[in-house]
């Protein structure tokens, strides 16, 4: 699904290894990589917050974390509003049970103006940011890591630069002037005949 700030399309372009899925519920047979490294015996990673996720950054998972870090993991992100990432995690229950859940609690800001999008926490990030950030943490000394943070954050500042131009430069009038008078009535006479 497009969504005019959707950050995830920047994503392949920067990351050599990135694969998008589109859908609200997935199952273990719809997501091959998550069968694949299964199969392979690593349980993939879910960068989803909840009650048993392994926080990043925090120092009372340095054991944890540090075997997450000592080998390649694939890391999977869930896209869309928080209802949605929270309803197609509800509906994909096999996901759950086949990952495990990362998180991490850093107050980060988002790059994104709250003139463009709203969040509904200061300290909730886009998918990008959420990515870069993730990617930081599990591969600390990874010199790739850092490039690849620097490169998704870059080409993210890049888009919401253009976007506000765009908004800016837009005429705040209305397209349409609509006539209150002729709506209201046009409502009444809808309400009369129901």
């Amino acid at each position: 699904r497009r969504k005019s700030l959707s950050t995830v399309p920047l994503m392949p372009l920067v990351l050599e290894k990135c694969t998008v899925k589109v859908g609200y519920n997935f199952t273990r047979e719809q997501l091959d990589l998550v069968a694949e490294s299964l199969d392979a015996g690593q349980k993939p990673l879910l960068l989803f917050p909840g009650p048993d996720a392994i926080s990043l950054d925090d120092d009372n998972n340095v054991d944890a974390v540090k075997s997450l870090q000592d080998r390649e993991q694939l890391l999977i992100l869930i896209d869309g509003t928080w209802g949605e990432a929270k309803r197609m995690i509800m509906q994909s229950p096999e996901l759950i049970k086949n990952c495990q859940q990362i998180q991490f609690q850093s107050e980060t800001e988002s790059i994104y103006p709250i003139s463009l999008r709203k969040e509904p926490e200061k300290h909730c990030l886009s998918t990008l940011e959420s990515c870069a950030h993730a990617l930081m943490l599990l591969e600390p000394s990874v010199e790739r890591a850092t490039e690849s943070k620097m490169f998704l954050e870059g080409s993210m500042k890049c888009m919401v630069d253009k976007r506000m131009s765009v908004s800016e430069s837009r005429n705040r009038e209305p397209r349409f002037a609509k006539d209150k008078e002729k709506i209201f009535k046009k409502n009444k006479r809808r309400h009369e005949i129901k």
